[in-house]
């Protein structure tokens, strides 16, 4: 999968996991349940979720540079001396 089609499904779980939190939220102010407002606080971990993969789909495509030689898509468990 490229780096790009990956990023294309992060954009979409990012949206999504707004969305639901949107109407989640909206349901919410309709009802004042709280256990609708709980779901919105426990659909939170979704975005969060989504976010960090983003943030590690950036720092994988960086290119490889002078402490990456290999670029940055692989873990490195001992750094090269």
């Amino acid at each position: 999968m490229s780096s790009r089609s990956a990023r294309t499904y992060i954009y979409l779980s990012i949206a999504a996991a707004l969305v639901t939190m949107g109407l989640k939220f909206g349901a919410y102010q309709l009802t004042s349940s709280v256990g609708l407002f709980s779901d919105v606080a426990e659909s939170s971990v979704n975005l969060v979720a989504a976010l960090a993969a983003f943030w590690a789909l950036t720092v994988a495509a960086q290119p490889p540079d002078r402490d990456h030689s290999f670029g940055h898509s692989k873990a490195e468990y001992f750094p090269v001396v």
